[in-house]
């Protein structure tokens, strides 16, 4: 069984692989950690691709499609938030790239050194920030993304929606999780499948052996579960499907990751071999929204709201 894109499907996805041939995009070989590529964050906006969702002929699902095939790049760019939670702002209201954090608006933020707009969710209410670049102060991980952190909020233009737009937001945050995450998955699986293949030890490759085989085969059907979760989620954008599909994908990472590298052997923790543009990618994901057990509480509040 496999998801089978429609017409319109077909023909965003076609445009986007001319659109991902154009900037021939590599692995960076340097050994940086890193790898945001500004030139096709660009070029995705000025395409339209990042407003799929808006437009009444297109769906959120076919947004979905569009950063679920981006994240299997070894570069990143501000797709996910752009495209799945940002429609559920007037367009003339926002500026992307944009940046989310939980709780506290100083704390380090996905994408914030790049970010025009950071978005806070603070439960009961969400605060939406323009941000000032000469306010922001880069955050050195080993996450693969750009992270930065806002050094001040003194004068910077905000405003404040409610309740309602802070748990529309936060379901849109989580779908964003699940599809890209899946993305990342698939990719990291693919550069092991072909190291394990290519790589040989006793004079047979890594992958002929059946321990190898049967966790490759575990980490490729949670990714699939993983996927179908999402592709749901996006179909539904209902609470309990995109926290479902969340709750599913920060649950797999910590096993999946482990055992990537650990079939990549000493390889997997150097700096030249891509699998960390994948893998910390996923940990970076690991804790956003509260992690798994945050997930998996609001979707059984969302499945049995009268069990609260």
């Amino acid at each position: 069984m496999d998801f089978e894109p429609n017409e319109n499907q077909t023909a965003i996805l076609d445009g986007l692989e001319q659109l991902i041939s154009s900037q021939a995009i590599e692995a960076p070989k340097d050994g940086v950690l890193v790898a945001f590529s500004e030139a096709l964050d660009a070029e995705l906006a000025l395409g339209g691709f990042l407003d799929i969702a808006r437009e009444e002929e297109f769906t959120l699902l076919d947004a979905a499609l569009v950063v679920e095939r981006l994240a299997r790049l070894p570069v990143s760019a501000e797709v996910a938030f752009s495209a799945l939670v940002a429609p559920l702002f007037a367009a003339d209201t926002v500026q992307r790239p944009f940046a989310l954090v939980s709780g506290n608006a100083l704390a380090p933020a996905r994408f914030l050194t790049v970010a025009r707009t950071l978005i806070v969710d603070k439960g009961d209410e969400l605060l939406m920030i323009e941000v000032d670049p000469a306010r922001v102060e880069p955050v050195e991980s080993l996450f693969a993304y750009p992270y930065g952190r806002l050094t001040s909020l003194d004068g910077l233009k905000m405003q404040t929606f409610g309740a309602d737009m802070a748990a529309a937001v936060r379901r849109r945050w989580r779908l964003a999780l699940a599809v890209e995450g899946v993305g990342l998955m698939q990719s990291a699986i693919d550069t092991v499948v072909d190291h394990v293949t290519n790589r040989y030890q006793f004079n047979r490759p890594l992958g002929s052996f059946q321990a190898v085989q049967h966790r490759l085969a575990i980490a490729a059907g949670k990714q699939q579960s993983a996927r179908w979760l999402a592709l749901r989620a996006a179909w539904s954008d209902s609470e309990s499907d995109c926290a479902i599909a969340a709750a599913y994908l920060q649950d797999c990472i910590p096993a999946m990751v482990y055992d990537l590298h650990q079939f990549s052997g000493a390889m997997g923790l150097t700096l030249e071999f891509p699998l960390h543009f994948w893998t910390y990618r996923l940990k970076a994901m690991l804790g956003e929204l509260g992690g798994g057990s945050a997930q998996a509480r609001a979707a059984a509040l969302a499945t049995w709201p009268d069990a609260a």
